[in-house]
């Protein structure tokens, strides 16, 4: 025994899961709540500077969701490119 510890081999799932966990449960909830707006058929309006646009609730659940997963891959990169340049 030299005193070496080797993790266990489900160890990096586990470490992802521990730092992954809430982007996890958004997008279930996201896929839920599209899942169930689907099935129920509702509209919904937007208002868009002087248009109106009228689409099935899913697609605008879906359309907010990729948005906000765009924007916080931007903000992401930007961090890590900040982080880069400090160095």
């Amino acid at each position: 025994m030299t005193g070496t510890r080797t993790e266990p081999a489900g160890s990096g799932f586990v470490r992802f899961l521990k730092r992954k966990w809430l982007a996890i449960v958004l997008v279930v909830l996201a896929v839920i709540v599209a899942i169930q707006n689907l099935v129920g058929g509702d509209q919904a309006t937007v208002f868009l500077l002087w248009s109106e646009l009228v689409m099935p609730t899913w697609a605008l659940v879906v359309i907010v969701f990729l948005v906000g997963g765009i924007v916080g891959w931007v903000f992401a990169r930007n961090r890590a490119a900040r982080r880069e340049r400090r160095r």
